[in-house]
């Protein structure tokens, strides 16, 4: 059995993968190629949960080995976002906007550039160089430089992005974030996707989502304890991780300025069926939705969680959680709520949902004069309306108007 089929294998065994998700991951797989003569097929999203990640993964494995190296010595620090920026998921033109990172940036009080660009950490044969920030308020986007010492880049596979043949890499993360007085989030799904330069040295961006306490400067700490990848040479391996692994520690103090200039946030207040569009946030790169969905309570008492916790603690340690956290966040059962987001001229922003009711949409590009926001109490619907942009791209806004419970456009020009 290959890595992708047993892969694919456990995911299948896994009864808490809920139908949607499969709903949505048979979406993705029709409108992938399924093999190499495919190539003027469009390929349209991003990948939407775990499970389709490894599926475009795995379906643009291919595509690696006609990716070309890169000139050799081509001074990459401060300009990561020229090269990566229009092959990376959330697209766009970044390299105007962000700030370049110097050596100095950790220790420099008055927020000045001094010294070398980039800040470099190195371990374990790995060197890591934080290159440049941009921040729109929501999310802090990030350039780095991987150089590893032993090699192996060079049969990183390729995953298809966006509405049209581009591709990235993807380079694994694992650690911890936080702002300088926040908690440690624990890196889950947020990786370095960019291009293979050569054997050695890879380029990417990492996206973060901040907390949303409003727009304010500030710093992330960024502590790395492995980096590692998958190799196409290796995908009938026996076990399912990536391919190579390199544990040390990269441990990075980045400060970020706010865009405030460029972003909006918009007040919709439309409600309909229960369901209410609150606000918009657009950003250069991002397109956010913010829903109030209904729910109804339902009791969970002190003894249901105990058991709970000692079934999974084996009744013993900290659950890392209290009765009154878990019952303010699982003591709700909310309805279906799927939003669907395009542009002026129908074209769809590829979203993923990001918690009840709030969507993330990537713009990838696009020029957003006007938003069309399709709210659905049921997932059939989402699926075919986002279906119906399959045949020109464009989405079938009268067919989503009918079957929406929200529907409206909101002016962003």
């Amino acid at each position: 059995m290959s890595q992708f089929e047993d892969m694919m294998d456990r995911i299948s065994n896994n009864n808490e993968v809920p139908d949607r998700v499969w709903k949505k991951l048979d979406y993705v797989l029709d409108d992938l190629p399924e093999h190499e003569e495919s190539a003027g097929i469009n390929r349209r999203g991003h990948r939407i949960t775990a499970t389709a990640a490894a599926v475009v993964v795995a379906a643009g494995a291919a595509l690696c080995c006609a990716n070309p190296t890169f000139a050799a010595k081509i001074p990459f620090i401060g300009k990561i976002f020229a090269e990566v920026e229009n092959e990376v998921p959330f697209s766009g033109n970044y390299s105007e906007k962000a700030n370049v990172l110097s050596q100095g940036a950790e220790g420099d009080e008055s927020g000045n550039a001094v010294g070398s660009e980039g800040i470099v950490k190195e371990d374990a044969g790995v060197k890591v160089t934080a290159s440049e920030v941009y921040c729109d308020g929501l999310s802090v986007f990030l350039t780095t430089e991987v150089e590893v010492e032993q090699g192996g880049l060079k049969n990183m596979p390729g995953h298809y992005i966006g509405d049209g043949d581009a591709t990235a890499e993807m380079m694994y993360l694992r650690g911890s974030w936080n702002l300088s007085d926040g908690t440690p989030i624990e890196l889950m799904n947020d990786n370095l996707e960019g291009k293979v330069v050569d054997d050695h040295t890879f380029v990417g961006m990492l996206k973060l989502n901040l907390p949303e306490n409003g727009m304010a400067d500030g710093k992330v700490q960024l502590n790395l304890s492995s980096v590692g990848w998958d190799d196409v040479t290796k995908l009938d391996a026996e076990d399912i991780s990536e391919s190579y692994r390199m544990e040390g520690q990269w441990n990075f103090d980045i400060p970020f300025t706010v865009d405030t200039e460029s972003v909006k946030e918009i007040a919709v207040n439309k409600e309909a069926g229960g369901y209410t569009l609150e606000k918009v946030f657009v950003s250069p790169y991002q397109v956010v939705t913010y829903v109030n969905v209904p729910f109804t309570e339902r009791e969970i008492t002190r003894e249901e969680f105990d058991e709970m916790m000692d079934e999974k603690t084996g009744g013993e340690g900290d659950p890392g959680i209290s009765y009154e956290e878990y019952v303010e966040m699982a003591g709700r059962d909310y309805q279906e709520c799927e939003t669907v987001i395009c542009n002026q001229d129908g074209e769809l922003l590829f979203s993923n949902p990001d918690g009840y009711g709030k969507t993330v949409a990537a713009v990838d590009g696009k020029e957003i004069t006007m938003l069309h926001v399709f709210v659905f109490d049921n997932f059939e619907d989402d699926i075919e309306i986002e279906k119906s942009r399959l045949d020109d791209g464009i989405v079938d806004m009268k067919k989503a108007s009918e079957k929406a419970v929200i529907s409206t456009e909101i002016a962003v020009k």
